[in-house]
């Protein structure tokens, strides 16, 4: 795997400490604020929805 840039453009269904679920594509890895690595997914409903990598309890990618 290359890392979170892997997800790029992949449907996702993502679980967050928060415990908020979502489901969609991801739309955006930006890793320019080293350490801190920002993920924006498009979700089901067509939000825009982002949020920082560390805040990830589980990621699986889905089937398009």
């Amino acid at each position: 795997m290359e890392g979170w840039k892997y997800y790029e453009g992949k449907k996702v269904f993502l679980i967050l400490k928060n415990k908020r679920q979502y489901s969609g594509e991801v739309i955006l890895i930006d890793d320019s604020s080293n350490p801190l690595i920002w993920i924006t997914i498009k979700d089901k409903f067509g939000n825009r929805i982002t949020f920082v990598h560390s805040e990830i309890e589980l990621i699986e990618e889905e089937e398009k």
